[in-house]
């Protein structure tokens, strides 16, 4: 039976809710898949939702209902949270800035800014705003190659903008031979820019897009370990599986290291060189571990382990586990509990709860608009 959306928020400060799966070449035909209990996916399943996203909103379990319907009486959540499965590198990107939005209104999907903080399930690995410039040069070459030296080196050194470099290697078909000295050169690259300097070229040649790996800041991040990205901060995702949460929006515009269509100059024109992601160290308590990022629209916390502990929230919130089940029961009706696992998830509005379980149970919160 289907329930009514006035039905929903007085009576109950849990909803069930189930996650929306997202199928984008580079994702895993694993990952995701197990994760739900089934061997592997017909399809590259890259990423699992949980919010009330216009491009992706939650459905309300046992109801026709959807979570966007329930949130629209107080005007939407401030914050979407994902699991990631990155099997094969997502394209360079950048987010916008609010400022950035009104007047390039035409090329955004809605009216957010996308601030996003990635904390990881496996290692991770990522690129991330730009190295310093003696990383950059010295990375460069070690590659023993005349012609990048003259496209990239001197330049640099002669302080042209990253952001110049950027235009002048992405979406740019190698016609001068470049990309065979960077692959006899190869040998001479630290070992994980060797691997993902290879694998790009494989991917994206004779475009010179893998050549931007070398300009980027290099991430490897160990379970557990978080990165904060801001908006204009130049990022692509190479490989490993994390839980993602970011602001409300799905505002991305493409530079390279993709077979989609990019957009080039405004790419550019939002990458901002001052912009660097950061480290997001975690606080630790008991069962309980919480990153805050550094802005006020959204943190997420973890109880892992076998766990029975009582959650205060102050915010509207997702619940969510990754692995094991939980179950959860609002502090003052506890003998009405509901259980999540695999890709069933829960609306909390702020309250006391109740959680146990045994595995690894997520929770994001917003502040609420």
């Amino acid at each position: 039976m289907s329930t009514e959306v006035g039905e929903i928020i007085p009576t109950h400060k849990i909803i069930r809710i189930k996650g929306v799966l997202k199928n984008y070449a580079w994702g895993s035909l694993t990952t995701l898949a197990k994760h739900r209990g089934d061997f592997q996916s017909i399809e590259p399943e890259a990423e699992l939702w949980f919010g009330d996203n216009v491009h992706g909103t939650s459905g309300i379990l046992d109801s026709s209902t959807t979570l966007d319907e329930v949130t629209k009486d107080f005007g939407s959540l401030d914050f979407l949270v994902k699991i990631l499965a990155v099997e094969k590198n997502l394209s360079l990107q950048v987010h916008p800035a609010l400022e950035d939005i009104p007047p390039r209104s035409a090329i955004f999907k809605d009216k957010n800014h996308k601030p996003e903080m990635l904390v990881a399930l496996t290692e991770f690995h990522a690129l991330a705003g730009f190295a310093p410039i003696g990383d950059v040069i010295a990375r460069i070459s070690s590659l023993q190659s005349e012609k990048l030296n003259a496209l990239l080196i001197q330049p640099l050194q002669g302080s042209m903008p990253f952001t110049q470099a950027l235009n002048n290697v992405l979406g740019v078909i190698d016609r001068e031979g470049i990309l065979d000295e960077v692959r006899a050169g190869m040998g001479n690259v630290a070992p994980l820019h060797r691997k993902w300097l290879g694998e790009l070229l494989d991917q994206y040649a004779p475009k010179l897009d893998p050549l931007a790996l070398l300009l980027c800041e290099f991430f490897v991040l160990t379970p557990g370990e978080a990165i904060y990205i801001p908006p204009r901060c130049i990022h692509a995702y190479l490989h490993g599986s994390a839980i993602e949460v970011m602001a409300n929006s799905d505002n991305v515009v493409r530079g390279g290291l993709t077979n989609k269509a990019i957009d080039k100059s405004n790419f550019l024109a939002l990458a901002d060189e001052s912009v660097t992601a950061q480290k997001v160290d975690p606080e630790k308590i008991l069962h309980l571990t919480r990153w805050r990022a550094p802005i006020d629209e959204f943190q997420i916390q973890e109880c892992r382990g076998r766990f029975s502990l009582k959650l205060s929230l102050d915010r509207h919130s997702i619940a969510f586990c990754w692995e094991g089940s939980a179950t959860i029961a609002y502090q003052s009706e506890p003998n009405i509990a509901s259980t999540l696992r695999y890709d069933v998830g829960a609306f909390l509005q702020p309250g006391e709860y109740l959680v146990s379980g045994e595995g690894s149970l997520w929770v994001a919160s917003g502040k609420g608009r």
